[in-house]
């Protein structure tokens, strides 16, 4: 049921119909992009489309390799390599509705890699590497160009800018969002230039290695996250307030034309510029024939990232102000980063008998993850003023900030009040994980070898974001007044403190190449605990950034088992065979074949489940999650793609309030695919061979499901309906490769 917002108390529509008098044209012409149902269904979930996926990719290699003298050899490698991808929006006509990636993909890549061998000794050798990488892409260019949107298509206040011309993103909670996606286009090169040298000694019982690198990185984009402007709905204008659940509708908010939320960004190009030093030493000491030792040190220095024309800020939490980079005594890359990264290794290897078939080994590390220039706009210090801006507007769901018909105003920095900042830590201190393995083989009859290990990690300071200018407590009243820094809007705060776990099980049992027969079967039994989500993926922030203790769950990632198996088979049919070994026709057509394949089983990744605003009222930017009531995961036959999860196990929270069900707490579809291959050699003559190879991915066309809407307040036939796939169907290639 829709409330009228525009009378006393909000009466509801008559009939549930917003009448046509007061629906705004410009939604009314957007709404008409949605395509006419062909499937059953009201209001929901009603249309589907198979689009086709053209995605053809060039690539070239050449090398070279050149003896100078018995002591000193060089070689060369270019590659190359072109890709052109159209990916279909989910939506016909100019609906659209999808993601960055809809439309063309254009990916140029160029490598050239460069070395040189010196012998000194026979126990002394000597190897530089020099390596070249270029990377440019420009992803999410609609088929039809970017084209100024004609007649209601055209919102108020949008720039006409011929890189960036096409649909306003409008998004109804619950409902396919209509119009151009964010971060659309991107354009983004990269290099990567390198050079490392490494010294092999072998003296005695040890097998020594020392050497060194430095890499120089590059990084030009231009991606930002609303160019057309974008309007999210999500029913609270036709909402009771007296009783919100289960009344308002987003797609009745879009008609008369009042957003929840408005934004529109304005355009900017970075160009980031970053430097790596590494050095290592490694000792193998053989102590015996049954004990091995893997003694190392590694040290690693990331410098902080500049922009090339110093065109970024940080936020300064002491004066509640941006500082510029090489501005007023502040550094060019704005933090200070750790400069003793050491990180040790230790492992060993120890054979108990003398028969040499049961082997211990186990180990332990230290890998750094220092501060890396990140391949996605949004989350760098370019992105704040007043290099960037991006003007917000948020409605409470009873006075309108800004209207569809309204539009934006004059893109400007005036226009950002209270604009969002990213911000970094002063003092960044390098993420490391710890590693640790210990694990025992044991060769069996037939070439068979069983392997059972315990692997774990802990993650520290690891980089994830919070909102440091949320309000920090819920409540009723304006958001802004009440944040920390009321002249700003939201923050992406980037600190140093996640936390992670990793302990896993692992069986492996494999078979080396006899009797025509080989293969590899690994079962892995894991458990993934963090405290707070990934910065890589969607809402990365916590529900509630003073309370972090409450995001500490399984990890986006977790996926409690995976069984992969891989086998290659000659079968015995055709010369140097069992059967069909004279030749002639019956060889040609039957004999030297080899099958092989990969078959893997895993269970889902794990979800929250969500609702769609913010009853707590403190401007979160996070995952906000609902009451949980009971478990809420259906048992394992009663899920199906109709229905994932028991969405009624679930309730919106009171207003002023957070949900209390935990993160990650369902569980995601799991996955089944069966990669298979053919393959024969042909000789044409002495010194030729044909090889021939079909391979099908996904043979058995066996559905993986994507995990489903995980919003419980989008209703019936939304809340936990799956809408898609995470994998491919089957796809068969063909191949042909001549050795001459």
């Amino acid at each position: 049921m829709s409330y009228d917002p525009a009378t006393n108390r909000r009466q509801p529509f008559v009939g549930n119909i917003v009448p046509a008098s007061r629906i705004d044209r410009i939604s009314q012409a957007y709404m008409n992009l949605y395509p006419q149902p062909n499937q059953p269904g009201l209001l929901k979930n009603n249309f589907i489309i198979s689009p086709s996926t053209n995605d053809p990719i060039d690539q070239g290699d050449v090398r070279g390799d050149y003896n100078i003298s018995p002591a000193d050899q060089l070689f060369a490698r270019f590659s190359i390599s072109g890709r052109t991808r159209l990916q279909p929006a989910p939506l016909s006509g100019l609906a659209n509705g999808g993601g960055s990636s809809t439309g063309f993909t254009y990916e140029d890549t160029l490598g050239l890699s460069l070395g040189h061998t010196h012998t000194f000794t026979p126990s002394t050798i000597n190897d530089v590497r020099l390596g070249f990488n270029y990377v440019h892409i420009r992803r999410g260019i609609p088929p039809t160009g970017t084209q100024l949107p004609q007649g209601d298509l055209r919102v108020p206040g949008v720039p006409d800018n011929p890189s960036t011309n096409g649909l306003t993103l409008f998004s109804p909670s619950g409902y396919r969002r209509l119009g151009d996606p964010a971060f659309a286009p991107t354009l983004l090169s990269s290099q990567e230039r390198q050079i490392g040298d490494t010294v092999n000694k072998i003296h005695g019982q040890h097998s020594i290695k020392l050497g060194g690198q430095v890499r120089w990185s590059q990084f030009n984009i231009f991606q930002v996250p609303d160019p057309r402007g974008a309007f999210s709905f999500n029913g609270r204008f036709t909402q009771n307030p007296a009783a919100r659940s289960g009344t308002g509708s987003a797609l009745a908010d879009m008609l008369l034309g009042l957003p929840s939320t408005s934004v529109i960004s304005s355009l900017m190009t970075l160009g980031n510029r970053q430097h790596v030093l590494s050095a290592f030493v490694q000792d193998d000491f053989k102590v015996s024939h049954k004990l091995t030792l893997n003694l190392g040190l590694r040290y690693e220095y990331t410098s902080p990232i500049v922009e090339v024309n110093d065109g970024q800020a940080n936020f300064n939490y002491s004066t509640g102000q941006l500082v510029q980079a090489g501005k007023n005594g502040a550094s060019r890359g704005l933090t200070d980063v750790d400069k003793l990264d050491f990180a040790p290794r230790v492992g060993f290897a120890y054979s108990p008998f003398d028969d040499s078939k049961t082997v211990l080994r186990g180990g332990y590390g230290i890998f750094y993850s220092p501060q890396e220039i990140r391949t996605a706009g949004g989350l760098q210090l370019a992105y704040n003023l007043p290099f960037y801006y991006q003007p917000t507007f948020v409605s409470d769901g009873i006075t309108a900030v800004l209207t569809v018909p309204q539009g934006f105003p004059p893109l400007s920095p005036s226009q950002a009040q209270f604009a969002p900042v990213t911000s970094e830590d002063s003092r960044l201190h390098s993420p490391y994980y710890q590693q640790w393995n210990f694990g025992a083989q044991r060769g069996l009859p037939f070439q068979t070898a069983l392997e059972i290990a315990y692997a774990g990690s802990k993650g520290t300071h690891l980089q994830v974001l919070t909102d440091r200018n949320q309000v920090p407590k819920p409540g009723p009243g304006d958001i802004q007044s009440r944040r920390p820094y009321p002249t700003f809007g939201p923050f992406s705060s980037i600190e140093n403190r996640g936390n992670s776990t990793y302990h896993s099980l692992q069986i492996k049992a494999t078979k080396r190449l006899s009797h025509g027969l080989s293969f590899l079967s690994a079962f892995t039994f894991s458990k993934a605990l963090n405290d707070l989500p990934e910065i890589c993926c969607a809402q990365p922030w916590p529900q509630n950034s003073y309370d972090l203790r409450a995001e500490k769950a399984r990890a986006d990632f977790d996926q409690r088992r995976r069984w992969v198996s891989s086998f290659d088979y000659a079968l015995p049919l055709g010369i140097g065979r069992t059967y069909l070994t004279r030749g002639g026709v019956w060889d040609w057509l039957l004999g030297g074949w080899n099958v092989g394949g990969i078959v893997a089983f895993a269970s889902g990744f794990p979800f929250s489940p969500q609702i769609s605003d913010d009853p707590s009222n403190t401007g979160s930017q996070g995952l906000l999650r609902a009451n949980r009531i009971r478990n809420g995961n259906l048992p394992v036959g009663q899920r199906s793609p109709a229905l994932w999860f028991d969405p009624s196990a679930f309730t919106e929270p009171a207003d002023f309030t957070f949900g209390n069900a935990g993160r990650n707490v369902l569980d995601g579809p799991g996955f089944n695919t069966a990669d298979l291959s053919v393959r024969k050699t042909f000789s044409a003559g002495e010194r030729i061979k044909i090889e021939f190879r079909a391979e099908a991915f996904n043979a058995f066309n066996h559905p993986n499901f994507s995990q489903p809407d995980a919003v419980v307040t989008d209703g019936p036939g939304a809340s936990g309906v799956i809408t898609g796939t995470s994998t491919a169907m089957r796809q068969v290639q063909f191949g042909l490769k001549i050795s001459f």
